[in-house]
């Protein structure tokens, strides 16, 4: 067992960074203006990226570093240390391992792919849905980045349809981001109809059927672009709404270019082995310090198939946290990998007090593979 260790480690940490970067009071004025210069330098931050993290004003900022500045000093140097202190406890934490195509990788590309190839006089609509932690977001990013045709955007709860249009437009770049809906979205067109796009659309459980036929309207029929969308379960509800039912009727036009549904949820709980395999967790995990035993992949593809966990995004909070725990650090000393398993995975979970608890399968981990399906597929 490793009790306490990471909580103890995660103490230590941060003991470690104040200790690097002291507080105001523990030193001298110019020193900390010098530190911060050069701090920002290092990083490639200009002086108005770092006003505006640090909110102040650019004007502001220009004094301080110039030595002219007539104002509290104290404050403005108190937000410089507290944006070092926080970049660097980031940068000490951040594993740089590079992106891993994994089994939902090439469920995603597949789908956009798919959409895009049958996109001929119209666009093509697909839906990719999963909760929370399934890596959607991470695999359509890194895919948007390789491919320079994609325009990814990120949408969010709470925005209007004017606001939806205008970040399409933003996105698109070139053209009017304000004013009007139907300036927006005619400039939208107008843009779209000659360049050869595809249109991703994350974080979009929140659309309702108004929007989404807005969508089809000005992106996959005026537009003729494919169009992807990406969200929970209650997009999916959505666009399955009976179309007898009032306000839903113009769902039958949003579903007839409805080209493909990646439904990750679905493949999460499925009895082949759901959406990770063992090479997916390894490829992912494995390296960096650590080697996962077998039953320590089993348990990461438990929580990667139960519902409502947070799945893959939990598992990288574990690892992370087992990276800083006092085993790892005492396995580096020695030159070997910390071998991580079921226990060490647990421990982390209870240590950190992570919401998921009673939701994994905690009692079948040391049993089979068929066994843990059937708990999880249960727990589902």
């Amino acid at each position: 067992m490793i009790d306490r260790s990471i909580q103890k480690a995660l103490e230590q940490d941060a003991q470690i960074i104040s200790e690097r970067i002291p507080t105001v009071m523990e030193q001298k004025e110019a020193q900390v203006v010098s530190d911060f210069r050069d701090f920002i330098e290092s990083r490639k931050i200009s002086q108005t990226k770092a006003a505006k993290m640090m909110d102040v004003s650019s004007t502001q900022l220009s004094q301080v570093l110039a030595h002219k500045y007539e104002g509290r000093l104290g404050d403005i140097l108190n937000k410089m240390v507290h944006l070092m202190n926080s970049i660097t406890r980031r940068e000490k934490n951040i594993r740089n391992k590079p992106y891993v195509e994994t089994s939902v990788a090439k469920k995603i590309e597949a789908i956009i792919k798919h959409t895009d190839g049958f996109s001929k006089d119209e666009g093509k609509i697909g839906l990719i849905i999963g909760d929370s932690g399934h890596g959607k977001t991470k695999c359509l990013e890194a895919y948007a980045a390789v491919n320079k045709s994609v325009i990814y955007v990120e949408l969010h709860r709470g925005m209007k349809t004017t606001m939806i249009f205008a970040e399409i437009a933003k996105r698109i770049g070139g053209i009017i981001t304000y004013g009007f809906l139907s300036n927006i979205t005619g400039a939208i067109v107008a843009k779209l109809s000659n360049m050869r796009s595809i249109i991703v659309l994350d974080e979009a459980s929140f659309l309702n059927v108004y929007q989404l036929d807005l969508l089809r309207q000005i992106i996959s029929v005026k537009s003729r672009c494919p169009m992807i969308l990406a969200g929970n379960s209650d997009l999916l509800k959505t666009v399955l709404s009976p179309t007898t039912k009032r306000g839903c009727e113009s769902l039958d036009q949003f579903n007839s270019r409805l080209m493909q549904i990646l439904n990750l949820d679905e493949d999460a709980s499925s009895g082949d082995g759901g959406l990770y395999t063992t090479d997916d967790i390894r490829k992912l995990y494995d390296g960096s310090g650590i080697r996962l035993t077998t039953d320590g992949v089993k348990t990461l593809r438990a929580i990667c198939k139960t519902p409502h966990t947070g799945r893959l995004r939990i598992c990288s909070v574990v690892i992370d946290a087992l990276l800083i725990s006092r085993p790892y650090m005492e396995s580096q000393k020695k030159q070997r990998e910390l071998e991580v398993d079921s226990e060490l995975i647990l421990s982390a979970i209870k240590q950190l007090r992570l919401p998921v608890k009673e939701r994994l399968p905690v009692a079948v981990f040391d049993r089979d593979e068929t066994e843990i399906e059937q708990a999880v597929a249960k727990a589902g």
